[in-house]
């Protein structure tokens, strides 16, 4: 944790480069809001809550802790550090937490409710679960006591968590759980079950494991509520299924449950809940289009083959989504939808790709003093764009008018939103690291996060605004690197070329292709330059970690199939760089860091990159 800083915002003033949408998003006036950092020093905060002492109460997920902000001087205090949390690099850890509406009051209900992961294996061989857990503040002792487990055993993974808490309007909690990245990357062969629903015995046994892609709606205490949706005969803490990573739940003033959640490439989703619902995932991902998304079912695929081949065999399961017989409901918007050309991960990765990686949601209501360009809208906090994109809706809230509005844009990763009560202030809660989309230079993503592990704060009709917004024309085919990809290597955070090697022998074995007869030293010394351009920010110039995986001493590194296949493609936080880089800039940043830093295990191949490709 860290104190309160007084540090200058860097703000997007001066783009000429933003996020890539590929439709135009029209800017709001930032100008409007003045702006500044809060507080700084968090450990990757995940959900914020305002609470009845005027004070911002967050979760930090990686640290495990509960904290206190000052929402003027931006002063911290912690209130609980959890002992028994599991954090991993990306969805693991402390997650959504809720307020009791009486919290502070004297009715003796001033309850905290928290969502998190704990480790039933060994740090070898994990074996998470996810758990919901009730603390008693303590105003004498100013801390959060007395842990009550309201249930445990719920699904969790290394991927694709959820974890958003929320207490309802009907004194109820609702509990987010996505789908665990089942059937996509590392989990590539595991089997989604976001449409597999428990059966009664599973329920009377507490066997939890079907949860994978839902909503839940439970009691305070922790039980089925005996006006849960009764689902194919069966009632269960299932309130609606056939979600990817629901990150964001809200309500509305009506009662009206909205949700955000993430899509694969294409079609990340802005649903409203209803009892019972099912939201098509893994089959359908946005609307039932048969654009840019086919349900390739690897759980029954053959082993043999590869997910690269091109075309696959009839012997792996494939589906459009016309071809789902489920009752589905239909999103009220997704962003974005594309058609089957659309230049997926060809522009500069994942972070081109047309989503915006919602992280939250939360409703507003102007009133007569608030933001009056907000009024009957949903904020969007954003991932990839660091953009608080500003949905719209009808006047029934059934409808999401026109497109979003993108404000208050930053180099950074948005991950929650709050208001003040007064509806003039928002804060908006960064993550410690990753990646996202580049704001000032010629490159379009970028691991340099400009204010992480922060708060920051927009205050409306205050003089000091002056932030930019997105860049007019922020579509991918006016983006510098529309055209094609480059043709050598280049920098992802500057668009530079990385400085000649200064040995005639090292360009003559980049020329000749490199093979497991090539010399270890002539490639790693080809490589050394290009880690220190593309991968030193995060993994550090002595592979020694921060906000990417530690390499030295990594006995991972000895796999060459894994070390091609996640610079290729990515891994968690790390985004995928195979439209980047060429094969030969793959073997030779794969040969440095296989034999650097105690590393011992030899060339990676071009052949080995292009098998992983």
């Amino acid at each position: 944790m860290g104190g309160a800083v007084a540090a200058a915002l860097m703000l997007s003033t001066s783009m000429v480069a933003a996020q890539v949408t590929p439709v135009e998003i029209e800017s709001g006036d930032n100008s409007l809001f003045s702006s500044r950092v809060l507080t700084t020093g968090l450990s990757n905060p995940w959900a914020m809550r305002w609470g009845p002492d005027d004070m911002i109460w967050l979760t930090e997920r990686t640290s495990g802790e509960v904290t206190r902000v000052d929402p003027t001087t931006g002063a911290q205090q912690l209130l609980l550090t959890l002992e028994d949390v599991y954090t991993g690099p990306q969805h693991e850890g402390l997650l959504g937490m809720a307020l009791h509406p009486e919290l502070l009051e004297g009715t003796g209900n001033d309850y905290v409710y928290i969502g998190y992961t704990i480790n039933n294996g060994t740090a070898e061989e994990p074996d998470p679960s996810a758990q919901i857990v009730r603390y008693t503040y303590d105003e004498s002792l100013q801390q959060l006591v007395e842990p009550t487990i309201l249930i445990e055993g719920m699904p969790a993974w290394n991927d694709h968590n959820a974890g958003r808490v929320v207490f309802g309007p009907d004194d109820k909690l609702y509990y987010s759980i996505g789908e665990q990245g089942h059937n996509f990357g590392r989990n590539l062969r595991l089997p989604n079950l976001a449409q597999a629903l428990p059966t009664q015995d599973e329920v009377d046994s507490a066997d939890w494991h079907t949860y994978s892609g839902k909503i839940l709606r439970l009691n305070l205490d922790g039980s089925i509520p005996e006006d849960n949706p009764e689902i194919d005969g069966v009632r269960s803490h299932i309130l609606s299924y056939g979600h990817r990573n629901p990150q964001g739940i809200d309500f509305g003033p009506d009662g009206t449950l909205y949700e955000t959640e993430h899509g694969p490439a294409s079609g990340d989703e802005l649903n409203i809940i209803e009892p019972g619902g099912n939201y098509g995932w893994p089959n359908v991902s946005g609307y039932i289009d048969d654009q840019a998304y086919t349900y390739i079912n690897w759980s029954e695929a053959p082993e043999d083959v590869d997910q690269n081949t091109d075309p696959l065999p009839e012997s792996v399961p494939q589906f459009e989504e016309s071809e789902f017989e489920g009752d589905m409901i239909d999103p009220l918007a997704a962003y974005w939808v594309v058609e089957d050309d659309y230049p997926i991960g060809e522009i500069c990765g994942y972070i081109c790709d047309p989503t915006i990686a919602p992280s939250s949601v939360h409703y507003y209501d102007a009133g007569e003093d608030g933001i009056t360009e907000w009024d009957n809208s949903l904020l969007i906090p954003t991932l990839k764009h660091g953009t608080l994109y500003v949905q719209a809706l009808s006047e029934d809230g059934t409808e999401a008018d026109g497109l979003p509005t993108a404000w208050l844009s930053t180099q950074n990763r948005y991950r929650d939103v709050i208001v003040s009560p007064d509806g003039r202030t928002v804060f908006i809660a960064t993550d410690a690291f990753g990646s996202a989309a580049q704001k000032f230079g010629e490159g379009l993503n970028t691991s340099v996060l400009h204010n992480p592990g922060s708060i920051l704060m927009f205050t409306y009709g205050e003089e000091g605004g002056g932030l930019g917004g997105v860049v007019e024309g922020n579509d991918f085919n006016a983006s510098p690197q529309a055209e094609a990809g480059p043709a050598e290597f280049e920098d992802p955070n500057t668009g530079n070329e990385p400085a000649p090697a200064e040995d005639d022998s090292v360009d003559e074995a980049a020329a000749t292709g490199i093979t497991s007869e090539s010399d270890v030293a002539e490639v790693a010394a080809l490589g050394a330059p290009k880690f220190a351009a593309t991968c030193a920010s995060c993994h550090g110039a002595g592979g020694q970690g921060g906000a990417g995986a530690v390499l030295a001493g990594n006995g991972e590194l000895a796999d060459a199939g894994f070390v091609a296949e996640t610079l290729i493609h990515g891994f968690g936080y790390m985004p995928a760089f195979g439209n980047q880089l060429s094969d030969e800039d793959i073997a030779q940043i794969g040969t440095y860091i296989r034999n650097s830093w105690g590393n011992d295990f030899g060339i990676l191949t071009t052949e080995e990159v292009e098998a992983a490709r």
